[in-house]
């Protein structure tokens, strides 16, 4: 029988390869008051994939960006640099491959009350697990 690949490892992928690629924090819980710019990776939900011949699941991540105020400068930056680290496939536990990592593009950007910048960006990862066999 084959075993799903657990949510958190597919967010751990992701948090890996942003603060890899980017310098910048990725925090799954934000602590409170810590410096901007920084990640924050949500994870959404799990979604089967059809395959007649494969076991497939997609993954739904939704990355938030927050920088400080001031114009839009730094948060078109900071999510540029996400869109970047983005372009190498995640890491994954080696008996999963990821086989899709598609964006889904920036949702909204947002004027927080204190004067910061927040976007919000969708991902999807598709994972492949193994083969359908017939017993």
């Amino acid at each position: 029988m084959l075993k799903k690949l657990s949510f958190t490892a597919v967010l751990g992928g992701v948090i890996n390869k942003v603060e890899g690629n980017t310098d910048l924090r990725c925090y799954d819980a934000v602590p409170k008051d810590i410096p901007y710019p920084y990640y924050s990776a949500e994870f959404l939900g799990t979604i089967p994939e059809k395959s007649k011949t494969m076991e497939k699941d997609r993954y739904q991540v939704v990355i938030h960006v927050f920088t400080e105020g001031g114009g839009s400068v730094k948060i078109f930056d900071a999510i540029q640099k996400l869109e970047e680290a983005l372009t190498e496939d995640i890491e994954l536990p080696s008996d999963y491959e990821v086989t899709l990592q598609v964006p889904n593009g920036v949702t909204q950007i947002l004027d927080e009350v204190d004067g910061s910048k927040h976007a919000v960006i969708g991902y999807d990862f598709v994972v492949f697990s193994g083969y359908k066999m017939k017993i």
